[in-house]
């Protein structure tokens, strides 16, 4: 298997030379809602899980939440087939620059250029008042798999030199992946994980139908833009 360290995901106040992606729609209050909630809810690759269940299947989506034991927060899964091959559904997953066009609630995202050369990303989830927005910053990386397959990874990091916009609550902790492995029938079976730490105090009630639309609506939105084609250039 081979790992390859990418940039794909999130931006926030600086980094010369980047690109800033601004949703051109205002967000709605349940929407926002709903995203920081989503956040808030979660995903991993843990291997074991306590308590999995199934909390919505629509479209061709299913939307499974996992709570293991001794945390409050569950994990989030959305699962999906798409008519594309994976290296398309790839090139969206890694094209920073569309993420508010198909990541649900996704207010903002760059790219942060980084003195060594590496590059994070940038992402900024918005909320309406007196929710606060939610940002983060993360490292990716590519791993192909057997049979055609790859696993995109994201994880929260500290190491970008980024002050925190007043109003805006840094993530402490985020965490997901995309696993694309091929079908038989030439499409690609999708896995989309998260489990994110959104920091702050949220009710119950709305993180919970937060976990049911944020991965629907992404992995929606992202079926709907890979099976027309491969991300446009930047």
């Amino acid at each position: 298997m081979i790992r390859n360290t990418l940039e794909f995901s999130s931006p926030a106040a600086v980094a010369t030379g980047a690109r800033v992606s601004t949703c051109a729609k205002s967000i709605s209050t349940r929407s926002g809602l709903i995203l920081i909630m989503s956040v808030s809810l979660a995903w991993t690759a843990s291997p074991a899980f306590a308590e999995r269940s199934v909390v919505l299947v629509e479209e061709g989506i299913t939307v499974e939440s996992d709570l293991e034991e001794g945390r409050t927060l569950p994990i989030m899964i959305g699962t999906t087939t798409m008519n594309a091959n994976a290296e398309q559904i790839a090139s969206w997953v890694t094209a920073v620059h569309t993420y508010v066009d198909w990541q649900h609630s996704c207010n903002e995202a760059r790219v942060l250029k980084q003195p060594d050369g590496s590059r994070l990303t940038y992402n900024r989830v918005a909320s309406p008042w007196p929710v606060s927005d939610r940002d983060v910053v993360l490292r990716s990386s590519r791993e192909e798999l057997e049979g055609g397959g790859i696993r995109l990874e994201f994880r929260s990091t500290e190491d970008a030199k980024l002050d925190t916009t007043r109003g805006v609550v840094r993530m402490p902790r985020l965490i997901g992946s995309y696993v694309l492995t091929p079908t038989a029938e030439g499409g690609t079976h999708v896995v989309y994980t998260v489990d994110s730490d959104p920091g702050g105090s949220l009710p119950a009630w709305l993180i919970k139908q937060a976990g049911k639309d944020l991965p629907y609506r992404t992995l929606k939105n992202l079926k709907a833009r890979a099976e027309a084609g491969p991300a446009p250039p930047q």
